[in-house]
């Protein structure tokens, strides 16, 4: 079915990984991932945009055969061909700074990462998210906290998905109408305001920041996961933004 796919409008796709790409299980869906290479192939740009860390992230998309460059740590990393070719949008010693604050006032407060990052810290999912970014605003911590589901992320205010996305589709010389991205929760929603298209794969999942439908064509997928990407994939098909 994919087999002669070419390219129209759309230029750049940013792609969540986990709960977009991945089952619930955490494994990659294939039929999802030889999609997105053909698409790649044909001269789409797909831009893996993931709360991972750099590392995992380049392995990932070196191995898939995507564009040569990523987003981690939910924004707060590009990295360019190589995983030590890196630009930051995060500061780790803040988000360091901001976990001894935070350790010392709310209790059983616990990292949970095994891989290095770079700019932000891993925490298990086991504390009032809203309460603890409440005290970081109160304090005057530069860092916030946001839920991509898999972990809570603690990272620099200004670092997100879309900061990122927007420094890629800059330096591509892109138009916004020519980017698409998906994504299943919190940390996709700055993506999504910097892209034409975007597409959420999550329908249990209800948009926080109330601008995003005013600043891209936002449609929630039938279809969940990485069944709700191939569902997005068909959509721009069926509406000439990509063609095969």
């Amino acid at each position: 079915m994919y087999e002669k796919i070419t390219m129209r409008m759309i230029k750049l796709i940013g792609i969540d990984i986990d709960g977009t790409l991945t089952e619930n299980d955490g494994r990659i869906n294939f039929e999802a991932a030889v999609l997105l290479r053909k698409l790649q192939d044909s001269g789409l740009q797909v831009v893996l945009a993931t709360g991972r860390s750099v590392f995992e992230t380049y392995t990932l998309s070196k191995f898939l055969g995507f564009a040569n460059f990523g987003i981690s740590e939910n924004g707060g990393v590009i990295y360019y061909k190589e995983p030590t070719r890196v630009k930051l949008f995060g500061n780790y010693f803040d988000s360091l700074k901001a976990y001894d604050f935070l350790s010392k006032n709310i209790d059983n407060i616990r990292i949970n990462q095994r891989m290095p990052r770079l700019t932000e810290i891993l925490l298990e999912r086991n504390f009032d998210i809203d309460f603890a970014n409440k005290l970081l605003k109160d304090n005057g911590y530069n860092s916030k906290i946001l839920d991509s589901g898999v972990a809570y992320h603690l990272s620099s205010i200004n670092a997100n998905k879309g900061v990122a996305l927007k420094y890629i589709i800059e330096k591509m010389n892109l138009k916004k109408e020519e980017v698409a991205s998906i994504g299943d929760s919190e940390v996709d929603e700055l993506m999504f305001a910097v892209s034409g298209y975007s597409f959420l794969v999550n329908k249990n999942y209800i948009i926080k920041n109330r601008t995003i439908n005013e600043n891209t064509k936002l449609i929630v997928t039938e279809r969940q996961g990485p069944m709700g990407l191939i569902e997005a994939i068909e959509w721009l098909m069926n509406n000439d933004l990509l063609f095969y």
